[in-house]
């Protein structure tokens, strides 16, 4: 599985630098949050590799993990999506999760660790925390990872169906966006539910079709622009 996860790593760094350049080019809420979001996930398959060349989480490298992979993998990347047709939305829903996303770093930062829950020293599973309650950071992913997979999910259908005939090459891209939010869904459900071993394979598939939805979006842009 080694393979799979330095494919995931290296789709996940290259896909950041694709939306980090693309900010630049062009500042906006939706390519700053969907930045961050791809950020974020390179940072948390990054802590995986780590772990798993190492034989086993740090303290810190685990932590690092929760936050940017199993609490947040998906949240700003479904703010972003959400940015791109609602903006002043999107602005609001990030104020108003602001709070929770500060008690949720504050929970990871805090909580205790018993690496000796996990079925292998270096297995991706929140096991390692306490058992889902208020002050746990395991009963936290469930909303954070409901609410930005639903935007994302949702905002790739949304337009997949509205440029089907107007735009086929961008819309080709957005489906590509929503079945990877169905996989990257799938594999942290899957995980939360103790199947463990799958997310190597899940999460360099969910990335590498990520990858060609965004490169298809921005190229169809390009086109438009070009003919424009």
């Amino acid at each position: 599985m080694l393979p799979l996860s330095l494919l995931a790593v290296a789709l996940s760094w290259a896909l950041f630098a694709l939306t980090f350049g693309r900010y630049r080019r062009r500042p906006s809420l939706h390519n700053a949050l969907y930045s961050l979001g791809l950020l974020l996930f390179a940072l948390a398959v990054s802590a995986e590799l780590l772990a798993r060349l190492q034989g086993g989480w740090t303290p810190f490298l685990y932590r690092l993990w929760y936050f940017t992979g199993a609490m947040h993998g998906v949240t700003f990347l479904g703010l972003g999506s959400l940015a791109l047709l609602y903006p002043r939305a999107a602005r609001a829903l990030l104020l108003a999760l602001s709070p929770f996303l500060l008690f949720g770093l504050y929970l990871v930062a805090t909580a205790p660790l018993d690496p000796a829950r996990l079925p292998e020293p270096y297995t991706p599973s929140g096991a390692a925390f306490p058992p889902p309650g208020l002050l746990s950071p395991r009963l936290w992913t469930i909303p954070f990872n409901l609410l930005g997979t639903l935007l994302m999910a949702g905002v790739a259908l949304y337009t997949t169906l509205f440029f089907w005939r107007k735009n086929p090459l961008r819309a080709q891209g957005t489906a590509l966006v929503f079945l990877a939010a169905l996989v990257l869904a799938s594999t942290s459900a899957l995980n939360r539910l103790g199947v463990v071993g799958l997310e190597e394979a899940g999460r360099a598939f969910g990335v590498a079709i990520l990858y060609l939805g965004v490169v298809l979006a921005d190229r169809s842009a390009r086109d438009a622009g070009g003919r424009a």
